[in-house]
């Protein structure tokens, strides 16, 4: 049903051939716990390097074991400060070309900028461009976990693995919900409704979806490409010329009264470990995690390895 058995991963960890070099590219220690569990599953140490902050805020990396000739792994788990975590990743890939190691291999569970993969009126898909500066600072293959599009891949002129959370969310739900098949799989929107099918149909369960007005901020703004543009002074420039105004309808605000902590509807939210909160947990304990570095460990096994991945995308559906 899955598309890896823990079971099986279980008994292919800790066989790894030598050369290979794993590393953490993160300067806080909170984001590392990820990094650790891996290790530990291939039964390695990890790379003795150093990444901090300079006082003006420069990010300085110091990789303190050789790499000539190495498998290079750089784990990189993407914190509150998004743009230092790209620069510590980008500057320890550099470091790892220069010092002639034979393949650099990023692991970033959460691609950074996923959202920002579509052009948005005088905007950039910054996705594009981050693929770019990987691929130029010497990345030579990337691991990752749901792409926010699974399109993101063709930004990229390396192999991109896009691994699933799918299996363990399923597993969760079969093992720690009682009563599971008495439920229905509900898509918050309309975009979503085929990965809640995907969910639905290995689940056997019902589906529903939510159809409302949409929340996009931008969706309120027209540029020159729509009809009829919003145009404030267009008697102003020509008298003749009168356009009709879009006013954008007004939203009142959502506004919560009183103490709700602990009357919310919802009993449990999943997460996955692919981003560290530790913090979010203590804070609300509804917050349920599913470790995914068995997943991460063994396709990082199978690509040092040189063995085939698509152990690890059986009966994975399409719109998973």
């Amino acid at each position: 049903m899955f598309c890896v058995a823990p079971s099986e991963l279980e008994t292919k960890m800790n066989v790894t051939k030598g050369g290979l070099v794993l590393f953490s590219a993160n300067s806080n220690s909170s984001c590392m716990e990820l990094s650790k569990k891996i290790a530990e599953r291939l039964g390695v140490e990890m790379g003795k390097v150093q990444v901090y902050q300079e006082p003006n805020r420069e990010t300085r990396v110091q990789i303190q074991e050789s790499v000539r000739g190495k498998d290079v792994f750089i784990i990189q788990t993407v914190s509150k400060d998004v743009n230092t975590t790209v620069m510590e990743l980008l500057i320890m890939v550099y470091a790892c070309k220069t010092s002639c190691a034979k393949s650099i291999t990023g692991v970033i569970p959460y691609f950074p900028y996923s959202k920002q993969c579509k052009m948005r009126k005088r905007g950039s898909i910054v996705s594009k461009l981050l693929a770019s500066m990987m691929c130029k600072a010497g990345l030579t293959h990337l691991i990752t976990m749901d792409l926010h599009q699974k399109e993101i891949q063709g930004f990229f002129n390396i192999p991109v693995d896009n691994l699933r959370a799918s299996p363990f969310l399923l597993q969760y739900i079969q093992e720690e919900i009682p009563d599971y098949r008495n439920a229905v799989i509900v898509a918050k929107s309309p975009a979503s409704a085929k990965r809640a099918q995907s969910f639905a149909e290995r689940l056997r369960l019902g589906i529903a979806v939510i159809h409302g007005e949409a929340q996009d901020a931008e969706s309120d703004l027209v540029d020159g490409r729509h009809s009829p543009p919003m145009v404030r002074n267009a008697a102003a420039i020509h008298p003749s010329l009168e356009i009709p105004l879009l006013i954008p309808k007004e939203k009142p605000p959502i506004t919560v009264v009183g103490d709700v902590g602990g009357r919310i509807a919802i009993i449990v939210v999943v997460v996955t470990n692919t981003i560290p909160h530790e913090i979010q947990k203590l804070q609300c304990p509804k917050i349920k995690t599913v470790d995914i570095s068995m997943i991460l460990s063994e396709a990082i096994r199978r690509i040092h390895n040189g063995e085939s991945m698509s152990y690890l995308f059986r009966n994975i559906g399409l719109d998973d």
